[in-house]
């Protein structure tokens, strides 16, 4: 009588349990300390074309079943130091779904701990976030990676990650009236910033999008990536000076083709050193208020504007960026970029 309790109880337990086995959505994960290789770049034969190697490393992921309508809201955050020697970190986030991706990437150079002009470059903290939107229903998966190299010839580098996480911060965020994300990233290429007058990026830009009644204020975020150097035949961006440049986040309503209400109250100036090479330039404005008296119809945009030293540029979507580590296979990211999380109270 015992043993077929037993049987009984234990099957009661499996039944209670068996729910529990089945995977749910997974919508934080905190990432592992770790020393991250920054490759040295490899050698070439005369007459070759530089070659560069990058670490990518995989630090965590998460997913989120989703309808064919839902836009979820992604964010990974992480911070490295105590870097050997200058290095390349990128905070890149994939997130893919059977016959789709979407994936952005933020970078910024980090410098050699004690050995700088520039402390506060010694300890960096990136922010990749972006609207994902699959457009139909299926489980999207995002997963976090942190991209490496150093850009010396003679020994590899490295550095610390310290800490950070990935999430879907929001799981459901309100699309335009079209159906889609309110987001744009700049398009491949690289928008000059430079010292004369008309010499100005608006990038990265939303162009004018449409919302339904009963929202009441907007949360837009807007994260630029900034390149030191404009590139241009014969010029050496491998040494001073240095960039400062002046960035607006613009957000405005209308009625028709009339300005009804703005703000560019969220601005920030930066100088940027050549050996950082590229920054990492992130703008948020909270609680911009949709006016009912206007038309639900909006835009935004950065801009970019030159104040002293070498003109530079704002940098579009990365192109051919490898899957892993010496992969024959490459994706593409979004870098600068824009979007708007409508809110409703």
């Amino acid at each position: 009588m015992k043993r077929i309790l037993s049987f009984i109880l234990g099957a009661v337990v499996l039944v209670v349990l068996a729910p529990a086995a089945i995977a749910s959505d997974v919508t934080y994960v905190k990432f592992t300390p770790q020393q991250v290789l920054a490759p040295k770049v490899p050698e070439t034969k005369p007459g070759e074309p530089v070659k560069f190697d990058q670490e990518v490393k995989e630090l965590g992921s998460v997913d989120l079943k989703m309808s064919a309508t839902q836009t979820a809201y992604v964010r990974s955050v992480m911070r490295a130091n105590s870097a050997t020697y200058r290095s390349l970190f990128d905070n890149e986030v994939r997130c893919t779904w059977p016959g789709g991706e979407q994936s952005y990437v933020t970078g910024q150079n980090i410098l050699q701990k004690g050995a700088s002009l520039e402390p506060e470059k010694e300890d960096v903290q990136l922010t990749t976030r972006f609207l994902v939107h699959p457009g139909v229903a299926t489980t999207v998966t995002c997963t976090a990676y942190v991209r490496a190299a150093t850009i010396r010839k003679e020994l590899d580098a490295r550095f610390q990650l310290h800490d950070g996480f990935l999430e879907f911060a929001d799981t459901s965020v309100a699309n335009t009236a079209d159906g889609l994300p309110a987001q744009r990233a700049t398009p491949r290429g690289l928008v000059r910033v430079g010292p004369d007058p008309e010499v100005v990026a608006r990038e990265p830009a939303l162009p004018y999008f449409t919302l339904a009644p009963g929202f009441t204020k907007l949360s837009v975020f807007a994260d630029t990536e900034y390149k030191t150097c404009y590139p241009v035949k014969d010029k050496d961006c491998s040494k001073p000076p240095a960039s400062t440049a002046t960035f607006t986040l613009f957000v405005n309503q209308w009625n028709g083709d009339k300005l009804c209400q703005t703000s560019n109250a969220t601005t920030t100036t930066r100088r940027m050193s050549y050996s950082v090479h590229h920054h990492y330039v992130p703008l948020h404005l909270p609680d911009f208020p949709v006016r009912a008296d206007c038309e639900q119809r909006f835009n935004a945009y950065v801009l970019v504007k030159w104040q002293d030293g070498m003109d530079g540029g704002v940098q579009g979507t990365a192109v051919g960026l490898t899957d892993s580590r010496g992969s024959a296979t490459t994706h593409n990211a979004g870098m600068s970029h824009v979007f708007v999380v409508p809110v409703k109270s």
